[in-house]
């Protein structure tokens, strides 16, 4: 089920029919006919009872729209999350210990500072333990 077509569904809700729904949306009738049909198809009901110009939701119609709803707010919570620059996640660093104590603070300080989402782990190691870490996918950085 596309995101479009739950779109589709609320705007003929909101809007009152299929007629009203295409003109807001920017389509052409037969699209917004065509994306309630493979709703239709998909569920295994129909969505509308047409009753003339009228258009009245089905139990099934009743049921779906505040998933459609709910579907369509977790998208664009969704895309905000995609559209963020920030990066974020985790990040392993391994060094010897004179470094994660003496150098590596200052740097990290100033990292935390540009990347507030990135989580940091530190592993103190040696360098011949380290090498074999970052060949392995146990840290993302290594500093020898």
């Amino acid at each position: 089920m596309e995101i479009r077509h739950l779109k589709t569904f609320i705007t003929i809700v909101e809007k009152g029919g299929f007629t009203k729904a295409a003109e807001y949306l920017g389509y052409a009738q037969s699209t917004i006919t065509s994306h309630i049909k493979d709703i239709e198809q998909e569920i295994g009901g129909p969505l509308f009872n047409r009753f003339g110009k009228k258009m009245l939701l089905t139990e099934v119609g009743e049921y779906l729209l505040p998933y459609a709803n709910e579907m369509i707010r977790i998208s664009e919570k969704v895309k905000q999350i995609q559209s963020n620059d920030e990066p974020m996640g985790n990040l392993v660093i391994g060094a010897p210990e004179s470094l994660t104590v003496y150098r590596l603070p200052p740097i990290i300080h100033e990292f935390k500072k540009l990347f507030p989402k990135v989580k940091i782990t530190l592993k103190s190691s040696t360098c011949w333990e380290l090498k074999d870490d970052l060949r392995n996918g146990k840290v993302d950085l290594a500093f020898l």
